[in-house]
């Protein structure tokens, strides 16, 4: 059983360290705001699967690494992320029932959300400017949620990680 556990931590670590890593593979620069949200996208997969193990801890841990590997004010990605996957959490069994499309639309007003707030708190902090692209970034991302969806749940049961 403890073996088990290990191996479904690992796991997880694994999925979010590509997701990171998918956050920071270079784009061209006209097309920077185009990015997929791949962390918050695989975050909310995580919490809507598994409630109990992956919740707001987590999202401040993974806003912590995000800062930290993008050099920003450390803990604004943080503090986003936990306020945002907190709702995510409180409303799971709701989400987790709507067809994938209605939460494509979802994810697409949630990112956009979550990169306001993002910019707010830049903008309070030192003069951020707000790129409109990248609300573009969001529609990409509720365009990919369907298939993110689709693969992590084929790897949370080919695991069977619960």
């Amino acid at each position: 059983m403890k073996q088990n556990l290990i191996f479904q931590f690992l796991v997880l670590v694994f999925i979010f360290v590509v997701a990171l890593v998918l956050e920071l593979m270079p784009w061209p620069v006209g097309f920077q705001g185009f990015r997929p949200a791949w962390c918050v996208l695989v975050l909310t997969y995580w919490v809507l699967a598994l409630p109990d193990k992956i919740s707001v801890g987590t999202a401040f841990i993974i806003g912590i690494i995000w800062d930290v590997i993008l050099g920003s004010v450390l803990g604004t990605h943080a503090l986003v992320l936990s306020v945002m996957i907190y709702f995510v959490a409180k409303y799971h069994l709701i989400l987790r029932n709507l067809s994938l499309w209605l939460q494509s639309l979802l994810i697409i007003a949630y990112i956009a959300l979550i990169r306001f707030a993002i910019f707010f708190i830049e903008l309070i902090l030192h003069s951020g400017e707000f790129n409109t692209q990248e609300l573009f970034g969001a529609v990409v991302s509720g365009i990919l949620w369907p298939w993110i969806f689709l693969l992590m749940r084929h790897i949370r049961r080919g695991l069977r990680l619960r």
